[in-house]
């Protein structure tokens, strides 16, 4: 209990700080909200702050998870890959002016990342691929996975459900005003996630994230077993 509380107390103050960095007020604003109300964040940080291993967020965006734990005294390298340039620009603007080993490039994640082995992020990315473009992603970091090292995924598995179709309606209009990339969605099943981490090499683990949101987030998290 003292541990869930004292979370929820650094919380603010590390958003706080991450946000301060932004210019221009639109967008601080934007991370503003993203920060403090997306319970990714928070999940992020407990999975990997017991962690010396370097992070990989495949995906990145703006660099907020990269940010966001440094703000909470995460200190192993971070690394970050995203197709955006508008996106990589700003936040790798930001990272090398203020925070220390974290390295924001353009990559399309489509291609080989490179040698890596570490801990991996990979948040809400998925559905922007095709389904045989999320097979082909998934068993390229399943080998990249250290030793009791962890593949965190956050992403809207398809299903009937309302949440569901509030995700898809929420991914349609960011696409909209063009803020995320314009391609056609195509939201996972729970066993297309699954598939390239079998139980005799990973610990598999799937939770919902939804916080106060109406979205159908999970987490799914695999963490390689020591042999």
């Amino acid at each position: 209990m003292e541990n869930r509380r004292d979370n929820v107390s650094e919380h603010g103050p590390a958003c706080a700080r991450a946000v301060a960095q932004f210019r221009p007020r639109w967008l601080r604003g934007y991370v503003r909200g993203k920060l403090r109300r997306d319970p990714v964040y928070p999940a992020a940080y407990e999975l990997f702050r017991g962690s010396d291993q370097p992070v990989l967020d495949v995906g990145c965006g703006l660099g907020l998870l990269a940010f966001y734990l440094r703000e909470r005294g995460c200190r192993q390298p971070i690394f970050g890959f995203d197709v955006d340039a508008r996106k990589i620009r700003r936040g790798g603007d930001i990272a090398m002016a203020r925070y220390q080993d974290v390295d924001l490039r353009r990559h399309d994640i489509q291609k080989p990342i490179g040698a890596f082995s570490g801990n991996i992020a990979l948040f809400d990315v998925l559905h922007y691929l095709s389904p045989a473009q999320q097979a082909v992603l998934l068993a390229r970091l399943a080998p990249c996975i250290a030793p009791r090292g962890l593949l965190v995924i956050r992403d809207c598995p398809r299903d009937k459900s309302a949440r569901f179709w509030m995700t898809s309606l929420a991914e349609k209009f960011a696409q909209l005003v063009s803020w995320n990339l314009s391609t056609p969605l195509h939201f996972p099943s729970r066993e297309q996630i699954a598939a390239a981490f079998t139980e005799a090499e990973f610990e598999r683990e799937s939770l919902p994230l939804w916080g106060a949101t109406p979205f159908n987030n999970h987490l799914f998290i695999f963490r390689r077993r020591e042999s």
